[in-house]
């Protein structure tokens, strides 16, 4: 069954999960749900458009999915939970709320929807390029990694990086090579004056 979404009803959704996004790391904010709708709404049209695209994505899915992905208690929509009451105050139908629940559980490991396909690569695109290698050498710090070991968790990171879309594939080719010779670089100078071991 087709829904819609008007502009109310994805107003009240992302005064929702605005507290939410606040993550434990201290470095999600609400900005990131934002920009994850954004993307997704790039990827999903580039999909479109392309020959070999993702076919057949549902705005209204697409919004909630992107708005609930990743958030702290996404996973964790169960009857009479306060994201469940505020699902059903804005009239969704009750498959709706089942298919994003199931939706949230395989986005990032098993993405099979043509909505789950396009979150999975806005979420993976935060974390490729310029914008991936800040966050993981901020978090890098935070956790005292050294140089060295960012560097590996940099290649580690950008080698795990599997996307699903042609246009997230395309989007994120540049962003990897990049990130791969930041973390080459990042790993010669820092070995540059370590000092050398003796016997």
């Amino acid at each position: 069954m087709a829904f819609t979404l008007d502009a109310a009803a994805r107003a009240q959704i992302l005064d929702f999960v605005r507290p939410l996004s606040v993550g434990l790391d201290g470095m999600t904010n609400f900005g990131f749900v934002e920009k994850r709708i954004r993307i997704s709404d790039f990827l999903e049209s580039e999909e479109g458009a392309g020959s070999s695209g993702v076919a057949g994505a549902d705005p209204a899915r697409l919004f909630l999915l992107a708005a609930f992905a990743g958030l702290p208690s996404a996973r964790r929509i169960t009857p009479d939970s306060r994201e469940d009451l505020l699902l059903r105050s804005l009239r969704l139908p009750l498959e709706e709320i089942r298919i994003l629940v199931s939706s949230l559980f395989r986005v990032e490991s098993d993405p099979k929807s043509s909505e789950e396909m396009i979150v999975h690569d806005a979420m993976l695109l935060e974390s490729v390029g310029a914008y991936g290698v800040t966050q993981l050498l901020v978090s890098g710090a935070r956790e005292r990694m050294t140089l060295a070991e960012m560097a590996d968790e940099i290649d580690r990171r950008m080698d795990a990086a599997r996307f699903v879309t042609e246009a997230g594939r395309r989007l994120a080719g540049e962003r990897i090579a990049y990130a791969k010779d930041f973390a080459a670089r990042l790993r010669a100078e820092a070995a540059e004056f370590e000092p050398v071991a003796t016997r």
